[in-house]
């Protein structure tokens, strides 16, 4: 049986978190004059689904109303950076095109958000079909949660012990811990690659950290003996 990775998206196989987190930081200034600090926009904004965004922020800040209106503002948003700035990470497709492993993907975005992503990276339809990808609506509980994680190996028939998780935020290595599924943390995103940032996904229970996909790759490899 081959090995099944189960990719995020954001952060992993595209540098996008970084254009999300700019379209809310833009949109909260410009629809609610609301400022985050950058230790907020880390711990509220990355590695979550904008509906579970949404509620966290008018957790903590109860005056802030995030309506209907605002929230299309936000997809627009991001409709617009992801078309015109997405980008896959260098040397991503070379993991793909191993036919060692099968592929999926768990990632905190909507269907609808997650197609229209699709349209920018098409290479990937060479290597999955769309009953390969997973969303945060398909799920009671997105990230940290498990839910993702165990409806991904469930439907792909992998027991968990030939799954692995490739993720690049701390909801991610929780949900993967929680779902018994090993976990690699990938920080090759703009502003992961950090010391700090490398010891926090080490002590979340990861099984090594890779900052480019010829590490990630050479990893995986040598995960498949063991």
């Amino acid at each position: 049986m081959k090995k099944l990775i189960i990719w995020d998206f954001d952060g992993v196989i595209a540098d996008t978190e970084k254009l999300w987190i700019q379209v809310w930081r833009d949109t909260l200034k410009e629809q609610r004059n609301f400022v985050l600090t950058p230790q907020q926009e880390f711990e509220i904004l990355v590695g979550v689904a904008d509906k579970d965004k949404r509620e966290r922020l008018e957790k903590y800040f109860p005056n802030l109303n995030l309506d209907a209106d605002f929230m299309q503002k936000i997809t627009d948003g991001e409709i617009y950076m992801g078309t015109h700035f997405m980008k896959a990470i260098p040397g991503v497709e070379a993991i793909f095109a191993d036919t060692r492993f099968a592929h999926c993907i768990a990632t905190g975005a909507t269907k609808i958000q997650h197609a229209w992503k699709m349209t920018q990276l098409d290479w990937m339809e060479n290597y999955m079909s769309k009953a390969d990808f997973f969303t945060s609506d398909m799920v009671p509980h997105g990230k940290p949660a498990p839910d993702l994680f165990l409806l991904a190996a469930k439907t792909e028939n992998y027991p968990h012990q030939n799954c692995i998780v490739i993720g690049d935020s701390l909801n991610d290595f929780a949900a993967a811990k929680a779902a018994g599924i090993d976990c690699i943390a990938f920080v090759g995103a703009e502003g992961n690659n950090t010391s700090a940032y490398r010891q926090k996904c080490m002590d979340a229970g990861v099984l090594t950290v890779c900052a480019t996909m010829n590490e990630l790759h050479r990893f995986l490899s040598d995960w498949l003996q063991k």
